[in-house]
Parts: structure tokens; C-alpha cells; sequence
């Protein structure tokens, strides 16, 4: 059974291990709220690549709408925890 996550699963947890299964990368997903209006999220790579130095969304969290992040979770995969 594939798991997708959910925006309720990673709100309440605030950091969630995922796969792109597109790539086959896994990373973590971590999400700051201001007030509970703002959502900005920030992904933390596994296996970190000189390409992440640039990925604005590595760097730092950055400001998403809810509908956007809850359409980025669907095209993801939770990953298991060891």
C-alpha cells in the first residue's frame, strides 16, 4: 500500500520523512506556520548534493499556500522510518 502524505500528518508532526518517487530521492519535510495563516516549508535532503547549495527551498523554509503544499504531499510518498 503506498502512503501519501498528508498536510494534517505534517502539521501535526512538523517534520515528515517522504520519497519522490518520481526520482527516488528521499528527503524530510519541515513545516513553520506563523499563526497558523503563513505555511513555509523546507525540504532537508538525505543524501545532500552540491546542487542543494542553490535550491532556494534547502536553504531556507519558504512561504506556500496550503493547496500547494497539500498538491506537492500527493505527488509524495511517506517514507519508513528506521
Amino acid at each position: 500500500m503506498k502512503r501519501h502524505p498528508t498536510f494534517e500528518q505534517l502539521r501535526e508532526h512538523r517534520e515528515l520523512p517522504v520519497i519522490n518517487p518520481v526520482t527516488g530521492r528521499r528527503f524530510t519535510i519541515s513545516l513553520r506556520d506563523w499563526h497558523g495563516a503563513l505555511w513555509a516549508v523546507r525540504v532537508l535532503p538525505a543524501a545532500p548534493r552540491p546542487a542543494d547549495k542553490f535550491n532556494p527551498f534547502v536553504q531556507k523554509h519558504r512561504l506556500l499556500g496550503r493547496l500547494v503544499i497539500e498538491e506537492w504531499l500527493d505527488k509524495l510518498l511517506l517514507a519508513r522510518t528506521r
